[in-house]
């Protein structure tokens, strides 16, 4: 297994269920593992076709779609949140979840999320059978969770900041004990190539498989893709290192759990990205 993107595309599907943002996701599905389906803050009052539609393109391109759902720090009545999972589970027939404001001072709430990952993962209310594969990610947007949580959820969301702060990440004393499939890093404020260069060098460092960069920033990073530059020169580095690990065999990103002192530098754009850039240009001129 390659690093791979996940991509919170938090915007809302166009009146052919393609905008300009959910069509270069598409188009670069090879690259991208994951997207989040978030009609409303959760999935909302009602069943929307558009969302409907989007997760199943998605799905054929070969991405898995999780549903958004808030746990407020563990505040939330977790009969809400169940009842999030139900209605994504039923209304668009999701892969996986997405728990957003995670919990993470203490111990304290171990037992609700637990009781999230016995229903996503145990529970006999799912009629999709295979359930046990479900995806969940929890968001806590910092590497100080503690490891008690850690057999609850697929994926954290190690870190989510500025590329700024990026620069001076200390991931948990405990990560390297893990596969890197256990660890994704959301970066915004990626407005330059030095910054863009500095963020997937420090990332190529890391025991974590996903990643997203945006140039956009607070106060909402994920209103739309970042610009075609940017989610370009993020596609190029996965192409890269998708041939790193295809010439090398075992890799940092996969599990090795030694450091890597591969270095990344935006140089040229593989062919194949080229084409993404171009049909994407095409895309946004036809909306």
């Amino acid at each position: 297994m390659v690093r791979s993107i996940i991509a919170p595309t938090y915007f809302w599907p166009g009146a052919t269920g393609v905008p300009d943002g959910w069509s270069r996701v598409i188009l670069a599905a090879t690259y991208v593992s994951t997207v989040l389906l978030n009609p409303n803050s959760g999935p909302g009052q009602q069943q929307l076709q558009e969302f409907v539609d989007i997760t199943r393109q998605s799905q054929a391109a070969g991405m898995k779609v999780l549903g958004y759902v808030d746990s407020s720090y563990g505040s939330r009545p977790i009969i809400d949140v169940l009842s999030d999972i139900d209605t994504y589970s039923s209304w668009y027939q999701v892969d996986g979840f997405f728990i957003d404001d995670m919990y993470i001072l203490d111990n304290a709430q171990v037992d609700y999320y637990q009781e999230i990952h016995d229903a996503v993962k145990n529970s006999s209310r799912y009629t999709n059978e295979s359930v046990a594969q479900t995806q969940l990610i929890f968001n806590p947007g910092a590497p100080d969770v503690p490891e008690a949580y850690l057999p609850l959820a697929d994926t954290f969301v190690s870190f989510e900041g500025s590329a700024t702060s990026y620069q001076s990440f200390q991931p948990a004393a405990y990560t390297t004990n893990y596969t890197a499939s256990k660890f994704w890093h959301i970066v915004y404020g990626c407005n330059s190539n030095a910054t863009i260069n500095a963020t997937l060098q420090q990332f190529t460092t890391q025991t974590a498989e996903y990643l997203y960069i945006t140039d956009l920033g607070l106060p909402n990073p994920y209103n739309n893709l970042p610009s075609i530059d940017t989610w370009t020169q993020l596609l190029s580095y996965m192409a890269n290192m998708d041939n790193t690990s295809n010439m090398t065999g075992d890799c940092h990103a996969c599990g090795d759990k030694s450091t890597s002192s591969a270095s990344w530098q935006i140089h040229s754009v593989p062919a194949s990205m080229a084409f993404l850039f171009l049909t994407s240009l095409i895309v946004c001129v036809l909306q």
